[in-house]
């Protein structure tokens, strides 16, 4: 089992569906609440873990806040993102999208294009150890008027580090019929689309994803099993799933591993892959995440190798980019 442990941390991996905000590392955490003189500072990374305590997607968002709203200066997002890429880098991570909460920051009184070209300096400064692009997170609670309003600055920013947007937060507060104007806009602009649904809703809010807001990928879509058809939708159209197994674990979206409905879509052929949401909320990485698959799951070599290619396939990125990757990943693959 050890050696197997090791072949999946020398794997080379691809990383698509990961919050920047929940990736604050505990000893960050401790930092900038103590900064802000928070009413309570943790002692150790225990204590950061014990915030993280929720059973639902609703006490899970609040919770997450509790670290991430000490992020108020540019320099602490500057200091995330670079601990964050390192992490991705040390687990032979060679492509991520991050999904940002820019709008967080505009509120703090950031300036839109200084915040951006911040964290594109993050990134080239370890290229071409990874590629990374950022997701902007549209968060539900906002509304349709905020969210649309940060579409169209974001289009005319026409920034290269900018892959897409994402909707993110409870999909059972705040349905997808909610924002078809923005990822309209969003579509306009040539934007690439991102829904997170089939989370705290059913297959039909996979299904709004698609037919309302044009998804062109659905973080989680885990409760998409409930309806078979939506199901044979997405294989034949070959929409990519971003799953996130200890997530899902966590917010009680599945009782247990067992029941996850991971391996029946990857069995059945959907481009379905593994990524991990937000790793120190959850207290796991993408080697963590591929570690309990390949457990829970029986997978074999070739379905891991699969599994990381779908990734790629999933990627916000032209086809000659992902080509590239894909052959990067090859040569790393026989390596490993």
């Amino acid at each position: 089992m050890e050696q197997e442990n090791d072949y999946i941390w020398r794997m080379p991996k691809v990383e698509l569906h990961l919050h920047l905000e929940g990736s604050i590392q505990p000893a960050t955490a401790i930092a900038l609440m103590k900064r802000n003189r928070a009413g309570y500072v943790p002692k150790s990374s225990a204590e950061v873990e014990r915030l993280y305590r929720f059973e639902d997607l609703t006490q899970f968002v609040t919770a997450m806040r509790t670290v991430s709203n000490h992020v108020q200066h540019p320099e602490d997002l500057e200091r995330i993102t670079r601990e964050l890429l390192q992490t991705l880098i040390n687990q032979n991570v060679l492509y991520v999208e991050f999904d940002c909460a820019l709008q967080k920051y505009l509120d703090l009184g950031f300036d839109l294009e200084e915040t951006v070209d911040l964290l594109h300096r993050c990134v080239q400064e370890v290229e071409p150890q990874i590629k990374a692009r950022m997701i902007v997170n549209l968060q539900r609670s906002h509304g349709e008027q905020k969210t649309a309003a940060l579409v169209e600055r974001i289009a005319r920013l026409e920034h290269p580090l900018i892959a897409g947007v994402g909707l993110s937060g409870d999909e059972s507060l705040f349905p997808q019929a909610g924002f078809i104007r923005p990822f309209a806009l969003a579509l306009e602009a040539g934007l690439h689309r991102t829904v997170h649904a089939g989370e705290a809703r059913g297959a039909e809010s996979v299904r709004d994803a698609l037919d309302l807001l044009k998804a062109e990928r659905i973080d989680h879509g885990t409760r998409a099993m409930e309806d078979p058809a939506l199901i044979e939708r997405l294989r034949s159209e070959k929409i990519p799933l971003t799953q996130c197994l200890s997530s899902n674990l966590r917010l009680n979206v599945v009782p247990d591993i067992t029941m996850h409905p991971f391996p029946y879509y990857l069995r059945q052929g959907l481009i379905v892959a593994l990524h991990t949401d937000d790793p120190e909320v959850f207290q796991v990485c993408l080697t963590d995440e591929y570690r309990l698959a390949q457990k829970s799951f029986d997978l074999t070599h070739g379905e891991l190798h699969r599994i990381v290619l779908n990734g790629v396939e999933g990627a916000f990125l032209p086809e000659e980019e992902k080509q590239a990757l894909r052959t990067r990943i090859e040569s790393r693959w026989d390596a490993a």
